[in-house]
């Protein structure tokens, strides 16, 4: 749907006045309507009335100006109200719903049934992973709803629901700060699907921000990484485990990535693969002595190219597989709820899980002393922004590394 405002010059009178009309186009179906409000040429914008200057006569430009948005609003509201409750479009039920001066044309589409259409309509372009995320935020949001009793709906997303909304988060939830980041970039993702779908009006929430921190880049040392790999664990099913997580910390992949692998991924020096997140097809990765011999291992048995674990499962076995070889140095993270910091200190290997892999991988590149650029490739890094956090950690190692002069 697309409406327009534009001049009658046909109907022009002797002083010059000019009616001013809007035109609808929806669905191969052209509305033409008188506005009730009338300009001068030389007033007329394209689409507004420009303010008259002090030598010239008053011309109405905020009163008429304010008039058409409302009109516009209006019809946006009717469009709403039409695809919300599946009315079929044609010119008379638009007009008689336009002229009718009953309050509800205001649309009644529910915005969790909305979120549902938003999340269905992104399967066909979105990886899974992140349409899991958007599911997980979507029923936060219901959760917040349910337990605060505000009821969401498009026309209250402002400023006092974005304030109810931090202090459920950070106060009852105690959710931290980085995640409530993620959810206001999803809504603000969703509303702004939603507007463009005509579904609501309101641009209040693109005033809604989240502030994220730089989070602990919990990884495995080199040291700890070959205690790992060179242990042999008394069953299979922490063998298993101990070398699908290797593999991850010697060619950068996601653990959904090497779930996903298959023989005909593998040649003899290179992976080839498409990375599900960010949808980069034919992705090449070079094979080190490492990934090499944990690939002969399981050739041209049930388990080829490598066991298949659900990554519960995994999370569970990996933390027991380096709590076996003693990875075990106090380790501290920190975080923030709101304003609250929040530290907490455990055994490394209560906080290793799949995602540690991949951030063994990049870490170490660094410090073995690969080239940036390399690794953003190797790792397909979109954003400089990532690699710079890693960057960092390489210069902390240094600096305690020098620091043994003293």
């Amino acid at each position: 749907m697309k409406v327009i405002f534009e001049l009658r010059k046909e109907k022009a009178t002797a002083n010059g006045l000019i009616p001013i009309q809007f035109v609808i186009r929806a669905e191969g179906i052209r509305i033409r309507k008188n506005a009730g409000f009338s300009t001068k040429e030389s007033y007329w914008t394209g689409s507004r009335v420009k303010p008259n200057l002090k030598k010239e006569e008053d011309n109405n430009y905020q009163f008429i100006n304010d008039e058409l948005q409302k009109i516009e609003s209006k019809v946006n509201d009717i469009f709403f109200f039409f695809r919300a409750n599946k009315i079929p479009f044609s010119k008379d039920t638009f007009l008689e719903k336009f002229e009718s001066k009953q309050s509800n044309s205001k649309s009644k589409i529910d915005f969790f049934e909305c979120f549902e259409e938003y999340l269905t309509s992104g399967k066909l372009s979105k990886a899974y992973n992140t349409i899991k995320a958007q599911t997980t935020i979507k029923n936060f949001l219901k959760m917040f709803e349910d337990e605060t009793g505000f009821i969401i709906t498009f026309e209250k997303l402002d400023g006092f629901f974005y304030e109810e909304l931090m202090r459920y988060s950070f106060l009852k939830k105690e959710i931290k700060n980085n995640y409530f980041a993620k959810i206001i970039a999803v809504l603000k993702s969703f509303s702004r699907w939603a507007l463009d779908k005509n579904y609501h009006t309101n641009r209040e929430f693109e005033k809604f921000k989240g502030i994220e921190h730089d989070v602990d880049i919990i990884y495995l040392t080199f040291d700890e990484l070959m205690l790992l790999y060179n242990r042999d664990f008394e069953n299979s099913r922490l063998n298993h485990t101990k070398d699908f997580y290797c593999m991850g910390c010697f060619t950068g992949l996601r653990f959904s990535d090497l779930s996903q692998l298959h023989k005909a991924n593998i040649t003899e020096n290179h992976i080839n693969i498409s990375i599900q997140k960010t949808k980069t097809q034919n992705h090449i990765i070079s094979l080190n002595k490492y990934s090499k011999q944990i690939l002969r291992k399981y050739k041209d048995t049930i388990y080829e190219p490598l066991p298949s674990i659900s990554q519960q499962k995994f999370n569970d076995y990996i933390k027991e597989c380096c709590e076996i070889v003693k990875i075990n140095k106090p380790t501290t993270t920190t975080g923030f709820t709101g304003t609250k910091k929040i530290q907490n200190t455990v055994p490394k290997y209560e906080l290793i899980t799949s995602h540690t892999a991949r951030k063994t991988f990049i870490t170490n590149s660094l410090l073995l002393g690969m080239e940036p650029k390399a690794i953003k490739k190797i790792a397909n890094i979109k954003k400089d922004a990532v690699l710079d956090k890693y960057m960092k950690i390489t210069e902390e190692y240094t600096d305690e590394q020098m620091n043994k002069w003293n």
